[in-house]
This record gives C-alpha cells, structure tokens and sequence, in this order.
C-alpha cells in the first residue's frame, strides 16, 4: 500500500470491530486524505508479521489499539509500541478489564485527556458511523459529529423487531407456536460487539435449535461489564429485567469471570437460579478444532473454560470456530467471522433444555439414574470412591428425595442393605457367572435390533472405531443370546446401577506388540457397545432425566476425545450426551473433579472430607515410646543402668521393625544416646500428631461430637486468614514456637520434656478447650473462661477460638448443604461455586460443601507464594541427595499433576523452573505469567539440574500453557553458554544433538528433540499404563512395567509441539535419571490411596531400570505444611504410611465402621502396596508379614469381612499370595499355606453367594 498524507493504524486483538472499521473507512471515501490500516492477532502470527506491523505503525500519524484482557493479547505489544513512538497512541481497554485499563494508561500517549474521552467515546459506541467520525477525530477534523448513541443492550431474535421490552418480546415469540405458552425458555446472552458487526450467524444458528427443539429464545446482547454509564443496563439489572422468573437454563458464551466485575455482578448467577451452560467460541479454526485433540488454545482454557467456572458455569461445548472471511480491501486486514458447529449448537440446546424441564417436572414425576463407581470390576470394589461412604450416602440421597416426593418403591434403612441388594444382582464382576445366570439377574437388557439402531445413530468415526476394535453390534461384552445386559436395580423412578467396565483382556483388549517381543495395553482403547448402550439405556430405556455419579471418580471422564470443547465422535459425549450430570465429589481433588466437568458436562457437588483425628501410636509403637520415657529418666536417675535400659529399647524396637524405618542400630545408643533417642522420639512424635482420616464421609452429613471436636483441631493446625493457627496461638501462650518445636521434635525442652512432648500437649489442650466449649454450648462467657484459665488470657487463643466459633465450625456443620445442593440441582435450579482445595492446608475457605468447586486461571501458574514454596522444595530435594550420595543430582525425573497444581497454585511447576534454573516473570497488576528468564548463576548454589517431567493427561489438559512455559524455559536455560560443570541441561542437551546429529537427522529436528523434556500421553489418552498391566497381572519383572510406562508416557509436548511420538527420547531421559520425585501437598491423601501414585511416580522407577538406568533414588516431597518442605525416600514415605494407616488400629477401627466399603477400601490398600512393592521394591517382608497378621489372620478382621465383604479377604489374600508367588514376600513361612486355605475358603463362599439368582424387583 502506498503511504499517503495521513495513516491510522488500528490493531484490534479479536478483530470484531474491524468489519465496522472497513464500513467506515468505505463511508468516508478517499476525499479526507487518510488510509487506514488494520491488524488483528491472527495477522500477528509470526516474528516477521509483527516486524512489518510495527513498520507500519512507525509510518503512521496515529495508532489505535483494542486488546482484548492485557497485552498477552495482542502478539508483539511491545514491539509494536514502541514502534508507534513519537506518535498518537490510543489504547482502548476492554470493559471491566483491569489489565487492559493499566496498559492503556502506560502506553496511551494522551490518557485521560478531552481527546482521549472523545475517543474513548467513539470506540465504546461503536458502529460504522462512529468509527468513520473517529477517523474524521483523529485526522484532525475539530468538526467531526460527537459520538452518537447506539443500542448498548437489547433482545434479539433474527425475526424481531418490535419494541425492545421482554413482555412485547415474549408475547410475540410465544404467538408463533401453538404449544407457545407451555414451551421452555431458554436465555442467550453475547457481547455487544456482535450485534454491531452483524456477526450472528452461531446465535442464529442456536435460535433455530431452541425453537425447533420445542423451546423459546431469548437472547440478548449487552456489554460484559454492563452499560449502566453508556446509558444502558448493569449487569445485576439486565438480568432482573430480562431473565429472571423467566427463563429456565441460560446459554453463556461469556469470556472471563463475572466475579471480575464486582460483587453484585458476582451475585448475579445464584440469585437467577437457573442452570448456566458455558459455550466455547473457540479462537481456533474448524479444521484444526475437528483435527486437534488438543481442540482449544491455551487462552480459550483460561477465558471460555476455567474462568466462567468461577461463576459456576456448567462447560457445554465448542459452539462455534473462528474463521478468515475475505479480506478486506479497504483496511488490508483479513475479516473474522464466527461460524456455527451445527451439531455442536444442536447438542448444547439439548442439554439446556433438559436441565431447564428438570425445572417443570414434579418430584414425583422425575425419573434419575444413579450410579456408583466398580473400579476394577470386582465386586469387593463396587461403590468405589475416595473418602466416601457410597452406598451410606446413597441411602441419604434416596432418603432426601422420598421427602422431596420422588416415586420410590423400597426404601433401605442403611448403605449395608443397599450394598449387599446390589451385590445380589449383576454387578461388572463376570468372574463366577454363566452368562445365563448374568442375564437372569440383570435389571434390563437391551435386545439386538436397538443396540443396531443406538449405534447406527453415532458419529461415523467413532463407529468405525468401535467395530474395529469390538466388533457390530451388540459386541461381545454383557452380551447373551444377542441381548446387552444391564446390571443394577430399579426402584420407582429411581434407577440404581453401576457405571459400566471399560473392557479387559478377555474382551479382545489386543496388546501392543514391543520390539522386546513383550506386550502392552493400547492406551486409545474405544468404549464397547456395553458401555455406550448402558448410557443410551438410562435415557431412552428407563427414561431418566439426570444422572449422579457417585463420588471421586469413575471412567467416563477419561475415555479417548478431546482435552475440553469436545466434539460427538469423543467418547464421553457419546455416552453422557445430553443427560444432566450432578457428580459429587471430594473437595480436595480438583483436578480430576474438572475432568468431570470439562468432558462430561458434570455439574460437581463437592464433599467434605472424613473426619480427622490424631494418628497416636499403636502398641508396638507405645512400648517403644515408653521405653524412650525410661531411658531419659534413667539416664538423669541412674545412668548405670542405661545399657539394660536400651537393650529392653532394643527389643521393643525391633519388634516394631522399627530399625528399618530410623537406620539405627543397637551400638548406635551406646555411642550417642542423645541422638539416638532424639531421632527415634522425634520420629514417634511425628507419627502421633500426624492426621489421619477417621473412616470414611458420608454426603451431607457432617461430622459429630468428638469427631467434629478432632476436626475443628486438624482444620486450624496452619494458619487460616484472620483466625491464624489455633495451634502456633496455643503453643505462644505457653511461650514456645510452633514451628520450632515441628522442627526438632525429638528435641529437649529446657524445662524438661520434649518438643514433641509439646506438639502433643498443644493438640490435647486444643481439643479439651473445644470440647468444652461444645459442651457449654459456645457462649462468650465460655470462651473467655477457656481462655483465662487454659491459655492464661491470650488474645491471640482468643481470637483463634473466635475464629473456629464463628466460621470454622458454622462451614462444617454446613456440610448439610451437599444434600441441599444435590436436591437443587436436580430439580434444574442453580448450583452455586466455590473453591477446591485441602481444608487441612489452610483453606478453611472451601468449606462449606456442597458447591460446584472450581479451580484457578491456568495462566497464574505459579503464582509468586508458588514461586517462594517450590523454591524451598527444591533446595530440600538436591540437599536430601546431596546428603544420601555425597553429589547433586544432575538429572531429575518429575511427577507433575493436576489437582496438586490447583491446591498449591502451582508449587510443584516453581520447583522444576527453579531446578532448572529458570524463573517465572509475572504481570504487573493481572498476576499472569508473561514468561521466563534465567537465573544469573552467582545467585545459586548448586548448577542448572536437568529436569524431565512426566505429565498426566488431565495435567496436559488443565494447563496446556505450563507445559509450553517449561519447555520455553527448558530451551532458554540450555541455549546458555555457561561451564558444562554449572549447566547440566545445556551440556545434556549438547551430548544428545551429537548423537541425533550422527544419526542424520536435519538441524531443526535435532534442536527441538535434544531438547524434549515436558512428556505426557498420547492426546486423547489418559494413564500411565502401569495400573492397567498390574490389575491384568500380564507382567513378569518390573521391567515389564517400565515398558508399558515408556510406551505409554513417550509423547513429547511444549510450545509449537503436542503429542509428537517420542518414544526413544523419553526412554533416554528416564534411563538417564538419578532421581525420581512426586510431591505430596496434603496428608488428605498418600501414596496408597489409590493407584495413580504407584502408576505415575513408581512406573518411573520401573522405567528408569527398562531404560537401562539402574535402580534409581526415589523420593516423595511433603509440603503439607507449605513453610517446612521436607523430603522422604519412597521406601520411608511407605513405612510411614504403614506407622500411620496401614498397622494402624485406630485407622483400621474407623474403616470398619463403614462395612462394605470400608472392609472394600482395605483391601484395595493392601493391593496399592503390593504395586508399589512391584514397580518400585519399597516393602520389606515384615511389612507383609504384618498385613497378613493384621487383615487376614485376624480373627476379628476375618469375621468384619465374611460379614460385610467376603471378596475383600478374597483379594487380600490373592495379593499376597501373588507377592509370594512373584519372590516380593521372599520369606513367608507358614503364611503362605495359611494364605492359600484362607483364600480358597473365601474363593468357596463367594461362589456360593454368586450362584443364587438374586432379586428382579
């Protein structure tokens, strides 16, 4: 273009007014003497493009810029402005964007000014007719017309135009139905600058399907941030006169959060009461949203997906993709349209609408599915949920809807009954069942014909890769005499049933042949027709309009499809479809609880955890601590005595198996007894005051009398807003430190004692003082009684009691709110958010239960409390090495997840850039992170560490910037030219570029794979495959675990890379490694909780040794209390879990309270141990020993399971036969002929349970 006199650039990050922008430009003609140039991001999309931007902007008379949040929005801000020096430059901020407000004062050259008003003015009006008299403005002309008002919100329908009011509206849009004044409403709102720029062809399109879908629109256009100064409606005020009382679900293609725009605006949600169902408008075109697995770019996760959960916006589907239309001559910018997904808008007006009728349907009328968990298939694990008592909650939830006025023909009068009714029936454990028998105790079945027709209705590719895999229709799973088999019971309009099995070996799962000639699962592996058809039957068969899924978590969520913004070929939208979704959930585990709502649609209902207690010490831990007692007071009373004194220590200890966990020896007491005593007592200490779940939760039940008191104690050990810790209050009246004595408990108190004697003082006198309040029913004059004669009239106690009066205890006993919430939601009202998180870390904030948990922005991680945390971490790591092997490591091998990130705001993503010697740079004002530099050298002590992370799936999906922002600063760190010594990456990254290089492959190639080091799943995938070879038993060594873990983990990931196969990388990394971690943020949960631990962090230790690599240090970072990271090797986190739950009676005793699933939950730890043992060699055999004395020769135990769950002994006992049988247990004795009559005893009963046909109600 040639320049003429005067030249306007204007850069537009979204480019929705650049339609408008050529209008006007057309209008004013070639007469005035000007041109105008426009740009959005998408013609910013390389180095090169944003240099001959800001060539232009250097030739321009003035730049006018629209970014869209801040200047991450706009690709080259920086270069572009400072190109534009010297000249007229105009930043228009977004609405109620906090970023784009302060770049707008640091880079408008005349911020605040008459012009920039008028400006301001022009562009907040919008329309062609006020940007072509903005045009005129800027070039000069003093006579330019002022800004003329436009709409600033209005209803819209393409078929209207009567007055803008919602009576004459509605009034109308009912007249054009017969059935109109019994039709649904659904709201639709969109921003404004749709509307002007007529870019409405997707709220057409979702028009169209809410009318043809028996519905009625009605849809609105508004400013996001409200347009109560422009002469139009705030928020709070267009959703009062427009949509409340009137619309039953409400469609929200919304960026951002509305809790952004203050708290009335924040309100705005809960007090309408209707379902909110985010759409996506993806910033990616169509091809590459229907080619991507990925599906969505990292700023659609932040702005379109994670933010509106803040609001407790349900995350609905890509409704439209961003497309280039034809260029437009007039600005030489490249328009962009939004089109319609057609099938995608169909599937989000469904699902409305169906949360809407929720709404019109009487109690007694509704028909709802709920289904427990039964991973794995066996029928000791139905009802499978962490930290849950299913089946008792269950049982709540059916109680709470027969007193809503559902239709329910039995009622249960406890979770036992329900259990054990389900058992009787078929379950997803086919072990001992003919197929005759499996279909005469099945609830449905689901004959030929439908099962054809269900399928021919499905995506052709999905299809095609069902019958590829499994066969036609109806496949061979749950199958007989043609028909598919639906376990479970129906009860009134309630159906209680089990989420169906993914598919196992017998099914035709085909292995992955290895060049070793050994097999693997293949992580893409297709739902069989069971699986979708059981889905189908729910809605169309029994007719249910919602669905629960009962607790954390099942498999829907993570069956093959795209990360977020899926599409009908995804599996999990091929088997939830439409059908309403309330999920409750543990609070604590956010990011799995995101999965659930990201790829299954799933309204969350968050629970509080179980109940929590002191661990104490068991017996043979007691006698030890006893022991300990008499040799300090013998070594003060008569130290001649000593040696006898530790010879009965000795005793005591080693039958404990204590010795293993400390490193001592008997010689070590004589040669420094202090040390000695202080290690071992310093260790009990910990044991008894760390926290332990008692039992298990029940939804919408809090905790009560001496549970709730132990509670409120393990709720304010860290400090908690303005209440602070009751225990550091506590432990300051008493003139100690808290943290100090946390830091030596083995340590001595001047005045006698110990510092973990202290520790243990402060948590009784916590929970003496808070029994006693609760028994004198929490008055004043009790709390201040408590305080002047236990704590000697500390302020600081005061107030930390306060503190628990006022809002710890009030959001516990609200845990009643998660039936509350559950009815609401089923009855198509609102469910209000709230965060997730670890109660116990300090974030007494996530309580109450019972909300829709969000998580953060992704684009926060970390955050700079993160970046202090992880850097503690990692100094704790390499000087916990350094002390074991006299060296740093020099390369790390890193577990990173996804909840973990959530709770701790990224702390775990801090330690690896530290480690590597990187730093994030964060946004001023928006706490973003904007990038990375380097740390100068001379500010560490220990060199650039070479760190390879292993990244879940749900990690990869959650935060798909992070995994681009640490391999940005992988590459950053090794492009360095420091000393090898004081740089292992770049010297890693060197020595691999020569080999790749001596293999031939071209110079682009060798720089990007040298330097892999983010690896994850294939896309589309989820796992480490370790579990699933484990649960098969299709392994022989560990190293055949290790090979399913490099298959299944070998996808590299980072910026400009996702997914790339690459195998032979990862193997070299992991065979490379000298040590390997996964964090631990919350004692909620430990390493045998579930499997995930030992597949993900003990699959890399296999890996390390299949790669070649050795046995490699293992280590588990603790930072439950954020202030005193410290790290453990695997095999002590394990033997500590053993101390604290594992041989714990009082843990045991808890579980057991809860039958079924508690005797279920034991033995699935038992298994959890025996896989870390497998992968990873951190048990001992006294550990099994002790297992079998404690769980299955028991007399007591063996009479809890034959009552509650006979096929937990079963698997209890054919996990330790098969750790004898696999040389793990090397010395069993006598136990193995004990195990093997226990275990066929129990195999004997079960198959006589298993035969009778059980009920048919």
């Amino acid at each position: 273009m040639s320049q003429p006199e005067s030249l306007i650039v204007v850069i537009d990050s979204t480019g929705s007014s650049l339609g408008n922008l050529g209008q006007a430009v057309r209008t004013i003609g070639p007469g005035l003497g000007l041109a105008v140039a426009a740009r959005s991001r998408d013609d910013l999309f390389d180095r090169a493009a944003i240099e001959r931007a800001a060539a232009l902007v250097a030739t321009a008379h003035a730049v006018i810029i629209l970014p869209h949040g801040g200047t991450e929005s706009i690709p080259g801000f920086e270069t572009i402005v400072a190109a534009a020096a010297g000249r007229l430059v105009h930043v228009q901020p977004a609405p109620a964007s906090p970023e784009g407000m302060a770049i707008a004062k640091d880079h408008s050259s005349d911020f605040g000014s008459p012009a920039y008003r008028r400006r301001t003015a022009y562009l907040a009006q919008g329309g062609p007719e006020n940007l072509a008299n903005l045009l005129r403005f800027v070039r000069g002309d003093e006579d330019a017309p002022p800004p003329a008002p436009v709409p600033i919100d209005g209803v819209y329908h393409p078929a209207y135009a009567g007055p803008s009011d919602p009576d004459s509206y509605l009034a109308w849009a009912r007249g054009r139905f017969a059935d109109g004044e019994t039709r649904p409403v659904i709201g639709l709102w969109f921003y404004r600058p749709h509307w002007l720029s007529g870019d409405l062809e997707t709220y057409d399109a979702l028009i169209a399907e809410i009318e043809g879908q028996g519905g009625l629109a009605l849809a609105l256009f508004h400013i996001r941030a409200g347009g109560a100064t422009q002469g139009g409606l705030s928020v709070p005020d267009l959703v009062a006169r427009w949509f409340a009382g009137r619309i039953g679900a409400l469609l929200s293609p919304l960026s951002f959060s509305l809790a952004q725009l203050g708290a009335d605006t924040a309100r705005v949600l809960g007090d309408l009461d209707v379902p909110v169902l985010q759409l996506i408008l993806t910033a990616n075109p169509r091809a590459e949203w229907e080619d991507s697995l990925q599906a969505v770019t990292p700023l659609d996760v932040s702005a379109n997906v994670a933010q509106p959960e803040f609001d407790g916006c349900l995350i609905g589907s890509v409704v439209a993709t961003r497309e280039h239309a034809e260029a437009d001559a007039s600005t030489g910018t490249r328009l962009i349209r939004r089109r319609p997904v057609e099938e995608r808008c169909r599937h989000a007006v469904s699902l409305a609408l169906n949360w809407a009728r929720l709404r019109s349907v009487p109690p007694a009328e509704r028909k709802v599915a709920i289904l427990f968990h039964h991973y794995p298939p066996r029928n000791d694990c139905l009802g499978s949920a962490v930290g849950l008592d299913s089946f008792e909650s269950v049982r709540a939830i059916l109680d709470r809807l027969a007193a809503e006025g559902y239709r329910l023909d039995h009622s249960y009068p406890d979770g036992e009954s329900l259990a054990h009714d389900l058992l009787s029936r078929l379950t997803n454990d086919r072990r001992y069942l003919p197929p005759a028998l499996m279909s005469q105790k099945a609830a449905a079945r689901i004959n030929r014909d439908t099962a054809i027709r269900w399928d021919g209705e499905r995506n052709d590719k999905l299809r095609a890769e069902i019958a590829a895999k499994w066969g036609e229709p109806p496949g061979r799973t749950f199958v007989h005499d043609g028909e598919i088999l639906v376990g479970g019971v129906i009860n009134g309009n309630v159906f209680i049933g089990m989420q169906p099995p993914r598919a196992r070996m017998e099914d035709g799962d085909d292995a992955v042949a290895q060049p070793d000639g050994k097999a693997v699962h293949d992580p893409f592996l297709p739902a069989t027709h069971h699986y979708l058809a059981y889905y189908r039957w729910l809605r169309d068969g029994f007719g249910a309009q919602a669905v629960f899924h009962i607790g954390t978590h099942g498999t829907l969520e993570w069956m093959p499809g795209k990360s977020v913004g899926l599409s009908d070929w995804c599996h999990p939208d091929a088997a939830i479809r439409d059908l309403p979704n309330l999920y409750p959930y543990n609070v604590g585990i956010i990011g799995e609880g995101t999965q659930a709502k990201r790829r299954s649609y799933a309204c969350i209902l968050d629970h509080m955890i179980p109940a929590q207690t002191s661990a104490d010490l068991s017996e043979p831990l007691a006698r030890v601590e006893t022991q300990i007692e008499t040799a300090y007071f013998t070594a003060q009373e008569d130290p001649a005595k000593l040696p006898l004194v530790f010879d009965r220590l000795w005793e005591a200890i080693e039958a404990a198996h204590l010795d293993r966990d400390m490193g001592l020896t008997r010689a070590d007491f004589d040669h420094d007894a202090t040390d000695a005593l202080g290690r071992l007592h310093g260790y009990l200490s910990e044991i008894e005051v760390t926290a332990i779940n008692d039992g298990l939760h029940v939804f919408g039940r809090p905790p009560e009398g001496d549970r709730l008191v132990s509670t409120l104690v393990h709720l304010t050990r860290l400090p908690n807003g303005a209440g602070g810790s009751l225990w550091e209050a506590i432990a300051a009246a008493a003139g100690l430190d808290l943290l100090e004595l946390a830091d030596d408990p083995g340590g001595a108190l001047p005045g006698g004692g110990t510092k973990g004697q202290a520790i243990a003082r402060i948590i009784d006198s916590a929970e003496a003082a808070l029994a006693a309040l609760d028994a004198a029913g929490w008055s004043d004059a009790a709390l201040d009684e408590a305080v002047a004669e236990r704590f000697n009239g500390s302020a600081r106690v005061a107030r930390a009691l306060r503190f628990v009066r006022d809002d710890v205890r009030p959001r516990v006993l609200a845990t009643t709110d998660e039936l509350e919430f559950a009815a609401r939601g089923l009855a198509g009202r609102f469910v209000p958010p709230g965060p997730g998180g670890a109660p116990t870390r300090g974030a007494i904030d996530v309580l109450p239960t019972g909300r829709n948990f969000y998580s953060l922005d992704p684009l926060k991680i970390p955050s700079a409390e993160a970046w202090v945390s992880g850097q503690a971490m990692g100094d704790a790591l390499v000087e916990r090495y350094r002390a074991d092997h006299g060296r740093w490591p020099e390369q790390i091998g890193m577990v990173l997840w996804s909840s973990p990130t959530m709770r701790t705001r990224g702390d775990d993503v801090a330690q690896i850039l530290y480690l590597i010697g990187a730093r994030p740079v964060w946004e001023a004002g928006s706490g973003r992170v904007s990038g990375v530099e380097p740390i100068p050298l001379e500010e560490r002590y220990f060199p650039r560490l070479d760190v390879t992370v292993r990244a879940s799936g749900l990690f990869r999906d959650t935060f798909p910037n992070v995994m681009e922002l640490i391999d940005t600063a992988t590459r950053m760190i090794a492009a360095l030219a420091e000393p090898p010594t004081q740089n292992m990456l770049a010297r890693n990254v060197a020595i691999e570029a020569a080999e790749l290089r001596a293999a031939g492959l071209g110079e682009d190639e060798i720089a990007r794979r040298a330097a892999f080091r983010v690896f994850s799943d294939q896309p589309g995938c989820y796992g480490a495959g370790v579990n699933a070879l484990l649960r098969d038993g299709g392994w022989e060594t560990a190293a055949d675990l290790g090979e399913i873990y490099l298959h299944w983990g070998g996808h590299a990931y980072g910026a400009g890379t996702y997914g790339e196969e690459s195998r032979e990388s990862f193997r070299r990394r992991m065979g490379a490694l000298d040590l390997t971690v996964k964090n631990s943020d919350t004692r909620e949960h430990d390493i045998f909780v579930s499997d995930d631990y030992n597949a993900y962090h003990g699959g890399m230790n296999a890996a390390v040794r299949a790669a070649g690599g050795g046995t490699v240090a293992s280590y588990t970072g603790d930072s439950n209390d954020p202030r005193r990271p410290r790290v453990r090797s695997t095999a002590e986190e394990g033997r500590f879990i053993f101390r604290t739950r594992v041989l714990n009676p009082k843990w045991i005793e808890g579980m057991m309270r809860h039958g079924y699933k508690g005797a279920g939950d034991l033995a699935k730890l038992v298994e959890y141990c025996f896989q870390w043992d497998a992968t990873s060699n951190i048990l001992d055999d006294w550990q099994y020993a002790e297992m079998a004395r404690t769980y299955a020769f028991d007399p007591k135990m063996r009479d809890f399971f034959a009552r509650h769950n006979p096929h937990a002994l079963h698997t209890i006992a054919e996990r330790l036969l098969e750790a004898i049988r696999r040389g793990l247990w090397a010395e069993p004795g006598a136990d193995r002929d004990r195990l093997e009559t226990l275990f066929l005893d129990a195999e004997g009963l079960i198959e006589d349970t298993m035969s009778s046909p059980g009920e048919s109600r």
